[in-house]
């Protein structure tokens, strides 16, 4: 509850300080709404998602994601099942960080049957979907 009175507080003094900025702007005749609409849009969102051409046989995929200049990290992604899918949608990832991905497929009695890890680097706020294409898994 305290932290988000702090940043609703946060919130409304960068708001307050920004129609502040705007009333001193707008002598030059310019749209208010418009500088206000600006101020308050979110950075652009970049979606990144990991993706793989299925294995014969293969019954059921996993998946595991950390941050290369932080190995002893918690992995971003710790090992899940995905069962039968090959494209995996990662969760928030930070812009211009190198990440290693490690990607496997196995048959329905748990046997490794084909893997493959490759180094991934974000790239900065440009908005959008981004697939990590892996290809097959070897």
């Amino acid at each position: 509850m305290k932290k988000q009175l702090i940043v609703l507080s946060a919130l409304a003094s960068v708001l307050t300080f920004g129609q502040a900025a705007l009333a001193a702007e707008n002598v030059q005749g310019e749209n208010n709404s418009q500088k206000i609409a600006s101020l308050i849009e979110p950075a652009a969102v970049v979606e990144y998602q990991v993706s793989w051409y299925a294995v014969s046989g293969a019954t059921n995929y996993k998946i595991k994601m950390v941050r290369v200049d932080k190995p002893l990290d918690p992995p971003v992604v710790p090992e899940i099942s995905l069962g039968n899918v090959t494209l995996f949608k990662a969760p928030y990832l930070k812009s211009n960080t190198q990440y290693r991905v490690w990607v496997a497929a196995y048959d329905s009695n748990g046997k490794l049957l084909a893997q493959k890890t490759e180094e991934k680097k974000t790239v900065g706020e440009i908005g959008g979907i981004i697939v990590w294409q892996f290809g097959a898994l070897k």
